[in-house]
């Protein structure tokens, strides 16, 4: 049974294709449509098959539950975890948990086309594979890309309601600038020439907005995975010191991650775009389960963390009630 993927990268169009995914070595350097779990410890990409397109796609559903925590459990996971991250001088980090929602299955590709339609912004997918189940997303976040000699990232970081008209918090702009000197720092470590920065500045995401910095940088194709390598996974997704941020979040998230927060996107020898896979969920028989996180900094209130992350959820949350 041959697999499947459906994207749209922003200003282009649909491109659908069956055929299958293939884990790849760590050594190479995959090419086409590629994605990763989220410290890249498996790659795969995606073979397309000589086969003519199919009107209707097959789609794998696992049967393994994910572990959904309530509400309780991650304030609780969460107070435990601030007080670790000042015993350990942590100045970040990005918990997350998965929100269980009802989902008929027979809408996934429906799922997909609003989402389309909603977010013309962002990098929007549907991918199915016997070997990772079935995942759609709407992500905003490029990780990098690369058109001729010029790279492009961005530092996304901070969170609040399409609707909040208030200044920006000190601990989203702390936030914000965690990854922007995450980011900033690593580059010129290799040295790349002419890097340009713009921002920060808001940006609007579906139901909430971010703080958005954009830094374009000289990138060579050769030095291209090796970049994606350097910058991933950025603070915005784990934490900064970026070692000790990975310990905590092994240890206070009781799920696996999976996809989430991983890469995904399309590379070539012409051009590549390459996002971090946030406003993601797995699709199951009968349900969807979202993929959320938050980032703490000293100044986070558990309470209001959870309150960001039922914020991220809308993302998928006001397509799936259309539907």
């Amino acid at each position: 049974m041959l697999e499947t993927i459906k994207y749209r990268i922003p200003g282009e169009k649909v491109v659908e294709q069956n055929g299958t995914f293939n884990l790849v070595d760590k050594k190479v350097n995959p090419s086409g449509f590629i994605l990763s779990d989220f410290q890249m410890n498996s790659v795969y990409q995606f073979v397309p098959s000589a086969m003519p397109l199919k009107k209707k796609s097959f789609y794998f559903f696992q049967r393994k539950t994910p572990v959904v925590l309530s509400k309780d459990n991650y304030l609780l996971r969460a107070h435990y975890l601030l007080q670790m991250m000042q015993i350990s001088a942590v100045l970040k980090v990005v918990f997350s948990r998965i929100k269980k929602v009802a989902f008929d299955e027979k809408k996934t590709h429906d799922f997909f086309e609003a989402l389309v339609k909603e977010y013309p912004n962002a990098f929007v997918y549907l991918i199915s594979s016997k070997l990772f189940g079935t995942w759609v997303g709407a992500t905003p976040e490029t990780l990098v890309s690369m058109e001729g000699n010029l790279g492009f990232t961005m530092a996304l970081a901070g969170t609040k309601k399409i609707n909040d008209v208030s200044p920006w918090g000190t601990k989203d702009k702390e936030e914000q600038d965690f990854v922007s000197q995450f980011i900033l720092t690593n580059l010129r470590k290799k040295k790349y020439d002419s890097i340009q920065i713009n921002g920060p500045q808001e940006i609007t995401a579906g139901p909430v907005k971010h703080l958005r910095t954009d830094i374009s940088f000289s990138l060579e194709q050769k030095d291209f995975f090796s970049t994606v390598k350097l910058l991933h996974p950025t603070p915005a997704v784990s934490g900064l010191p970026q070692n000790k941020a990975l310990d905590l979040i092994a240890k206070f998230e009781p799920q696996n991650r999976e996809l989430y927060a991983g890469i995904i996107g399309v590379t070539s020898t012409e051009k590549s775009k390459l996002y971090v896979n946030l406003r993601c969920c797995q699709l199951k028989r009968g349900a969807a389960y979202l993929y959320l996180g938050g980032g703490f900094t000293k100044d986070s209130i558990p309470e209001m963390e959870w309150d960001e992350t039922e914020n991220k959820s809308k993302t998928l949350l006001n397509i799936l009630h259309k539907i």
